[in-house]
Formats: structure tokens, C-alpha cells, sequence
């Protein structure tokens, strides 16, 4: 009965080691580079899982905010 006890306890054991390892490959392939894009001011892509940096629209419209030509005229 001792013998069969040790081996369901290493049973256990095996198993919380593969969930802690499973768990931590999760946290470093998907959570940890979130956070450390979003940290720096970047957007997260999940399709790409890439860090991006924001554009503003002026810059490819090339019209600052506040000219003339950017504000609203009304008809």
C-alpha cells in the first residue's frame, strides 16, 4: 500500500510541474510581451503578436491639428 501511495504521489507532482512549466510558457509567449509593449506606449497586435508604435493621422495627411485646414467648415 506504501509503494501504490508514492507513486500516486509522484503522480501529483509530475502534474503540478507540468501545469507550473505549461503556465509559465503561457505568461512569456503571451501576457509578459503584452505588458511590455503596452508599457512603453506601443499597440499590441494579438493576430501578428507584434509591437507597434501609434501614428498620428497628420502625418499622413500631412495637416496639423489647429491650421485652418483642418477645421470643420460649416456650409
Amino acid at each position: 500500500m506504501l509503494r501504490l501511495l508514492s507513486r500516486i504521489h509522484l503522480a501529483y507532482i509530475g502534474l503540478f510541474f507540468i501545469a507550473c512549466v505549461g503556465v509559465f510558457i503561457y505568461e512569456a509567449t503571451y501576457v509578459w510581451p503584452v505588458q511590455r509593449c503596452e508599457s512603453h506606449g506601443g499597440w499590441w497586435s494579438a493576430r501578428y503578436h507584434q509591437c507597434a508604435t501609434p501614428m498620428p493621422i497628420w502625418r499622413i495627411t500631412g495637416r496639423r491639428p489647429g491650421t485652418p485646414e483642418a477645421a470643420h467648415r460649416a456650409p
